[in-house]
């Protein structure tokens, strides 16, 4: 499938890593020992780790000297994780309201990586990180992607929005000798085109492993089970992630491509923060990069069986020092070891971040997770943003203003409308105070009340 995967994975990976002085490699040779680490070994290294970085953000971020000032926590006399309890959690609107306020001094801005995102509530944020924290996120990545079966160097078809290909002579060259050269369905404009176009590249050179969206995944395994099922594609290795996996979606793409679906969790503001392996027994936290915890309701830790609300201490990101941030969603632990021997903390199962298509006239599907990602992004001054088609061509947009809301506000909704849905769509803009999870825990940001052909539960037994 991938001959020349090899020669990538053990020469030109490490050479190319070597020229872009990154020391990504080494913190993977590393990951793959120390995921076999002792459960004891495993939280002495994190409670370290937590400590190094509380001490490093109250000497040199004013956000979080305050904070620890105010609910009287005392670094010094940090002695067990259990600790953390003590100190508040840091929401979506603190890194909302703060930005900039939030990085360290010892860093410069200029020098940090940027990554901003709707998060998996349809807020907008944006976050920051030193070089040293990227290097590290993308080794553990690496370690995470390659559980599902699939080895560096090998093969990759995405489906994903707004896919970012550098077009520059680098970027080439990276994907022709690192990536085997991508190849993506564009999940802001799928229709039975793109997907025919899509399939027929898949059959022609099939890829180690096919990444993306949970709900575009299915919609693209519905798709050909119903209208190409004269094609057959097998992949190594199939990734999902951003949202959740149901249980029925698993089972359709799994049975289209006679291949295993990996379950893989994170989100912009921390980067991955669990990840399946092949047994299926739960997905294993990435705890050389977070801290992770579960609380209820009264900030208690959950024990397992208990599902409570997902908290994770960033451990590398030293540039914009993120403690007890709630990320939204909701999540369970193991009531035992994963049986592959790996012996990071094991998630049972996540409930969070749910998004449906947009159904177009002219028959496109637009994935909601997409959709969201670019409208709360790209608007100013929304805070959170819910998206609901009511019919084919009348939309409901549900926003929480933010304090830069105004009127170029609304004409950038109307062009993005234009742009997505075509000049006959009608919509009305609600404002709330607040959008809510569902009693399940999770938040729906993008809500479809239209029939659609491909992606419907029982489409695929």
């Amino acid at each position: 499938m991938d001959f020349l995967a090899p020669l990538s994975r053990n020469i030109i990976a490490p050479l190319w890593a070597a020229w872009e002085k990154s020391p990504y490699l080494h913190h993977y040779r590393e990951m793959l020992k120390t995921q076999y680490d002792q459960p004891e070994q495993i939280y002495m290294r994190q409670f370290e780790d937590v400590k190094e970085l509380l001490r490093h953000a109250y000497r040199t971020v004013p956000f979080w000297k305050n904070r620890m000032d105010q609910s009287k926590f005392d670094v010094e006399k940090f002695s067990s994780l259990k600790d953390l309890l003590y100190l508040p959690l840091l929401t979506k609107t603190d890194l909302r309201k703060e930005g900039q306020g939030l990085l360290s001094t010892a860093f410069s801005v200029k020098d940090l990586h940027v990554h901003k995102t709707s998060g998996s509530t349809g807020i907008s944020v944006v976050t920051y990180r030193d070089e040293a924290c990227q290097q590290f996120k993308r080794a553990a990545t690496l370690r995470s992607d390659e559980w599902s079966g699939w080895r560096l160097g090998e093969s990759i078809a995405l489906i994903w929005g707004n896919p970012q290909i550098r077009k520059d002579w680098k970027g080439r060259i990276r994907r022709a000798l690192l990536e085997m050269d991508y190849v993506y369905l564009d999940t802001l404009q799928m229709n039975e085109e793109s997907m025919d176009e899509f399939a027929d590249a898949l059959v022609k050179k099939t890829p180690s492993m096919l990444f993306g969206h949970a709900h575009s995944l299915y919609l693209f395994a519905s798709y050909l089970k119903q209208k190409r099922s004269d094609v057959s594609i097998r992949p190594k290795a199939i990734v999902s992630t951003c949202m959740v996996l149901h249980d029925f979606e698993r089972e359709g793409i799994s049975d289209v491509f006679s291949c295993q679906v990996t379950n893989r969790y994170g989100c912009e503001e921390v980067s991955l923060i669990a990840c399946e392996c092949c047994t299926g027994d739960g997905l294993h936290v990435n705890s050389d990069c977070l801290f992770v915890e579960l609380i209820d309701d009264a900030g208690n830790c959950c024990q397992a069986g208990q599902p409570g609300r997902i908290v994770v201490t960033d451990l590398k990101n030293m540039a914009m020092p993120i403690i007890r941030y709630e990320v939204g969603d909701m999540g369970m632990w193991a009531a035992k070891p994963c049986s592959c021997g790996r012996t990071l903390p094991l998630l049972a199962k996540i409930e969070g971040r749910v998004a449906d298509y947009v159904v177009t006239r002219d028959g496109n599907y637009i994935s909601g997770i997409s959709l969201t990602e670019n409208f709360a992004v790209i608007i100013p001054g929304v805070s959170q943003l819910q998206i609901v088609q009511e019919e084919i061509d009348r939309f409901t947009f549900n926003i929480v203003k933010g304090y830069e809301f105004n009127e170029k506000s609304t004409d950038k909704l109307r062009k993005l409308v234009k742009k997505y849905f075509g000049d006959e769509v009608c919509y009305e803009c609600v404002f709330l105070d607040k959008i809510p999870q569902e009693s399940s825990g999770k938040y729906r940001f993008c809500i479809s009340k239209v029939g659609r052909c491909f992606d419907q539960q029982n489409e695929i037994s």
